[in-house]
């Protein structure tokens, strides 16, 4: 889940780009199916601004496998947080 705080940004161009790529090089091996990504439209009440830029959704077979998966590449994932947007 990425924030949408006053003045943040969201990089679409990298996050479905090289960050998914990453995800799915370190994950696919580790039971990953599938991801997906939802773009905050809107939020609540009717005509707020979004509470999200964008919710990313990794799916496994198990929440096991997703934990064991998220655990054995933090490293990478953590590495790769300098190029993340600002939000």
């Amino acid at each position: 889940m990425y924030p949408a705080t006053p003045g943040s940004r969201f990089d679409w161009d990298y996050d479905l780009g090289r960050h998914r790529e990453l995800s799915r090089t370190l994950l696919s091996s580790r039971g990953l199916m599938r991801i997906e990504m939802d773009n905050g439209i809107g939020g609540f009440p009717p005509g707020a601004p979004p509470r999200y830029h964008a919710v990313g959704h990794l799916f496994f077979p198990t929440l096991v496998e997703l934990e064991k998966a998220l655990a054995r590449t933090a490293a990478e994932f953590v590495a790769d947080e300098s190029n993340y947007p600002d939000c």
